[in-house]
């Protein structure tokens, strides 16, 4: 099927397959002839399908050169790379077409910003909170857009966002059409969007597989202290043998993804780190030496999890498990994009291993742990299930060694230890005394074998050796 088959322009049909647009994506099929119909949308699909091109296509079609100096395409976005490269595309789609795009996001200055607005645009691509601002200021009049989208849906809708969203939306006060987007929707976010729909057309592609099936996904048990050695590890053998990889790792902090990433430097692996602590400048110079191949591994938060395209993205490393699910699908989406196969490695410490049994209902596959740590987990599996089945065996009605025998009163018990006063007694004591200085000495015994086990255990895993063919067996598939 031709693009020009859902109702697209004959034009913009033909600059699509001149820049490799050959054929629409399942979610493009579905949705772009109902965006056209006029319909309100919620759709959602498997990261890298297609998604801005859905909703970008229809809103350029609907566009001739020399449109009035107002904008009339509103596309709101939850972070500021996002935002550029939403615009990116709509002037790639557009091609020359005589369509005038804005992008609004903080950490930059609002001069340049203003000075397009006020020029006359005809799509606004924004982030809420700077957007937000420039009306406060009255930099923009939003009340004639007629197309409002709400890419990545899930985080618009979520906590911070959703007041923002509310306040903006408020102000595109005329008949507009609403379109939603995003990789994640689940029954509380499609509660919260019915405030901006109106009989909305539900479109759920692959909704049983949130993440594309091209990704291979693993999870290595690691204790912290061993995740940074591991990683250089890797790193260190992947980029050797294929030198045309890049990795894309994510950690929970920005702290630690500037500690990672000088760590990684002074390895010789060349990395850039993207977080909100660096400026935008800096961060959209290391997103351009990323694309170009002049770093190998990019080192960011979850600020670069939610939209961005770096189709020669191989690998995807989650330094840190995100605490929700549907960051987890969102950051392995990095990779594996428009058909493209790509891996997704997890470092699991024991603290956040409760984390799995969420991200597999969500992805619906099973996270078989790859890693030599496996057998000692299954070793602790194994002990634990005897001494369960041990306990279940157990009578539990049998009496315990030295209990009283049941039925006897407390006056016969009186009885016989009056009657067995005296020598007896003494002898008794005496057993006592000797039965615990053997338990002492066991105690002693096994506690000083543990505490040796463990000294010997924690020695073996602090030892980069180990650390070594760790590496080796988790590259070569072992």
């Amino acid at each position: 099927m031709r693009f020009i088959e859902l109702g697209l322009a004959e034009r913009l049909s033909n600059d699509l397959e001149k820049i490799g647009f050959v054929e629409p994506t399942e979610i493009q099929e579905k949705t772009i002839p109902a965006i056209l119909a006029g319909h309100d949308i919620m759709a959602s699909a498997e990261t890298g399908s297609g998604k801005t091109a859905a909703y970008a296509l229809p809103i350029i079609n609907g566009m001739r050169s020399g449109s009035k100096p107002l904008p009339r395409a509103l596309i709101l976005v939850p972070t500021r790379e996002l935002a550029v490269q939403v615009n990116d595309e709509i002037v790639r789609f557009a091609n020359k077409c005589g369509i005038r795009t804005v992008t609004i996001y903080g950490g930059v200055s609002m001069f340049n910003q203003i000075r397009l607005i006020k020029r006359g645009v005809d799509v606004i691509v924004a982030t809420p909170g700077r957007l937000f601002d420039h009306i406060e200021q009255g930099n923009v009049d939003l009340s004639k857009v007629q197309t409002l989208v709400l890419d990545e849906a899930d985080r618009m809708l979520d906590m911070g966002f959703t007041p923002q969203v509310r306040r903006i939306v408020a102000k595109v006060s005329g008949p507009r059409q609403t379109v939603m987007f995003s990789a994640t929707i689940n029954k509380a976010v499609e509660k919260t969007g019915e405030e901006f729909l109106k009989d909305p057309v539900n479109i759920f592609v692959n909704t049983n597989r949130v993440e594309p099936a091209t990704i291979d996904q693993k999870i290595h048990l690691v204790s912290e202290e061993g995740k940074t050695p591991l990683l250089i590890e890797l790193l260190s053998k992947q980029l050797t043998e294929a030198a045309q990889n890049t990795v894309l790792v994510f950690t929970k902090t920005r702290h630690r993804a500037s500690k990672i990433c000088k760590k990684l430097n002074a390895s010789n692996i060349s990395a850039g780190e993207i977080h909100s602590d660096i400026s935008q400048n800096k961060r959209e110079a290391t997103l351009k030496k990323f694309r170009s191949g002049d770093i190998s591994v990019l080192v960011a938060t979850d600020v670069a999890a939610r939209g961005l395209d770096v189709p020669a993205i191989s690998h995807v490393i989650n330094f840190d498990l995100p605490l929700g699910a549907a960051d987890y699908v969102h950051r392995i989406g990095r990779t594996g994009r428009a058909g493209r196969s790509g891996v997704a490695l997890s470092f699991v410490s024991d603290e956040q291993r409760y984390l799995i049994r969420d991200i597999e209902k969500v992805t619906g596959r099973s996270l078989d742990p790859d890693s030599p740590f496996n057998s000692v987990r299954s070793k602790s599996e194994d002990s634990k299930g005897k001494k369960t089945q041990s306990n279940k065996n157990a009578n539990p009605w049998q009496r315990k060694q030295g209990s009283k025998p049941g039925g006897a009163s407390s006056h016969t018990a009186r009885k016989e230890s009056n009657n067995a006063r005296g020598h007896q007694s003494r002898r008794d004591s005496q057993k006592q005394n000797q039965s615990s200085n053997r338990n002492k000495s066991k105690a002693s015994k096994y506690g000083h074998q543990a505490k040796h086990a463990r000294a010997d255990f924690d020695e073996k895993f602090q030892d980069l050796g180990v650390w070594h063919e760790m590496a080796s067996k988790i590259i070569g598939g072992k």
